[in-house]
């Protein structure tokens, strides 16, 4: 699935002789520190100013005369996972996002990331969720899988990352609420159960958690 969907189209873009002071107020009104600039007639995308680029600027100045755009973009069939990367590389707030030709089609802010992962790891469906971990060596998809199914439940997805570089943690999502049969099943399998949780919030709670953490960890 592509990232059309959750593309913001509300914050607007800036024009190539749009002004410093112009880009200022619509970075604060919408709470963002970037936006895209793109070209008035076609809007195809030129690059992505950054408020931090332009404070020393005249508020008068054409944000194209700055000579500080950047060329960052990500195309509208880009997986969330290459945008995570992107975002973590760069620490921007804003995203632009472009067709095959170049146009500029919106923007992906923080909130629409979080949203695409939602549904790219099955929040929204009713289940169960067990935070595992185990030591890296001894981690298999494919066992926690079987444990599942042989209890009559699927996992609906999985989330991992390193702890160190000899253990693994992971959360898994289920399509039932009932998990006690599959904790059994992992704690047989050496597997340490940390956490179970039998509402939905609880996992989008999680997602926010992991994403809030890559920022900090971006920001360290």
């Amino acid at each position: 699935m592509s990232l059309r969907k959750f593309v913001n189209k509300t914050i607007p873009y800036l024009e190539p002789y749009d002004t410093c002071k112009k880009a200022v107020e619509i970075m604060t009104a919408f709470k963002v520190s970037h936006l895209a600039v793109a070209a008035s007639q076609d809007k195809m995308y030129i690059g992505l100013i950054s408020e931090d680029d332009i404070e020393d600027f005249s508020p008068k100045m054409p944000v194209m005369e700055t000579d500080c755009l950047q060329r960052l973009s990500v195309s509208e069939d880009k997986h969330i996972l290459e945008v995570l990367d992107i975002v973590s590389s760069t620490k921007v707030s804003l995203l632009p996002v472009v067709d095959a030709k170049g146009k500029y089609t919106g923007a992906l802010t923080y909130k629409n990331i979080i949203e695409r992962m939602a549904e790219e790891t099955s929040a929204s469906i009713n289940g169960g969720i067990i935070e595992i971990e185990t030591e890296t060596k001894n981690f298999s998809p494919a066992l926690i899988a079987g444990i599942s199914e042989n209890n009559s439940l699927k996992v609906m997805s999985l989330l991992t990352r390193p702890k160190d570089l000899e253990t693994m943690r992971a959360v898994i999502k289920l399509n039932g609420q009932d998990t006690s049969s599959v904790v059994q099943g992992l704690e047989k399998h050496g597997y340490n159960v940390k956490n179970v949780y039998q509402g939905d919030s609880k996992y989008s709670d999680l997602l926010q958690e992991r994403y809030n953490a890559l920022l900090s960890y971006m920001n360290v």
